[in-house]
């Protein structure tokens, strides 16, 4: 069975390039451009993995990785986060203090990021679901 990664973030190229960039790599991709979205795919879909921008027009990253790792049923699955402005110290903390698996910061290496997604999966397999890469 092939992973579902689901990707969200409200900026047109960076969904355009996260989708191309994990489907060349032989992911099924879905797209959410909200955090509402992203829940309700979530609850519906429970993809394999979740890349997630901080920044988001309604709720933001942290509090939609709060609500999955809130979820008995999508805890486990790993979410890693991305951002285009810079992260501090404080933002990687959040993300790890809400269960990321991953902080990454634009501009992503394609290569990077199909590593970490790949990794993610893997702990997710071997139900290490508190390890976390490059938080």
């Amino acid at each position: 069975m092939t992973p579902i990664i689901l990707t969200v973030d409200d900026n047109e190229i960076h969904s355009y390039a996260l989708v191309r960039i994990l489907k060349s790599a032989g992911f099924d991709v879905i797209h959410a451009h909200t955090g509402n979205e992203a829940l309700t795919i979530v609850v519906g879909l429970k993809p394999h993995a979740i890349v997630l921008d901080v920044n988001l027009p309604d709720l933001n990253g942290f509090e939609v990785c709060l609500r999955i790792k809130d979820d008995p049923l999508t805890r486990d699955i790993p979410v890693i986060f991305h951002t285009a402005t810079s992260p501090t110290a404080t933002a990687r903390g959040h993300a790890e203090s809400v269960g990321a698996a991953a902080f990454l910061t634009y501009p992503i290496d394609p290569e990077h990021l199909i590593t970490v997604v790949r990794g993610s999966l893997a702990h997710k397999a071997n139900g290490d679901s508190e390890s976390r890469t490059n938080v």
